[in-house]
Order: C-alpha cells, then structure tokens, then sequence
C-alpha cells in the first residue's frame, strides 16, 4: 500500500469518526431543538464535516488512481 492510499485511509477513518461523534452528541441533544442549543449546533457541523471529509478521502482516492495509470 503506497502513501497516498494511506492518506486516503485516514482521511476516511476521520470521515467516519467525526460522523460517529455528530451522531452521538445529536442522539443526547436533539430534544432541545433551537437556535441557542449549542451542543446540537456542534453536533450538526461534525455531521456536515464528516461527510465533506468523507467527500475528499473518495476524490484523493480517485486522483491516486488516475496517476497510477497514466
């Protein structure tokens, strides 16, 4: 496995930590659902997060492996 599949791995990993935290944090604090609700705000940008971290580890997946071919 070359670096650059590596990075895409962790990238991945990170996709998947952050959505698992937004998750959690929003399943404690989604009763209270307003504006002031800090921790459900919070909550919200790590799910958004995570699928914009997740979004980048697939397009530097791809990019590696259209280098590898030409």
């Amino acid at each position: 496995m070359n670096n650059d599949r590596k990075a895409a791995d962790v990238l991945r990993w990170m996709a998947w930590t952050a959505l698992i935290v937004g998750a959690v944090i929003m399943a404690f604090t989604a009763s209270d659902f307003r504006s002031q609700n800090l921790p459900l705000m919070v909550s919200i940008g790590f799910l958004i997060a995570g699928m914009n971290i997740f979004i980048m580890s697939t397009v530097f997946r791809l990019m590696t492996l259209k280098r590898t071919d030409a």
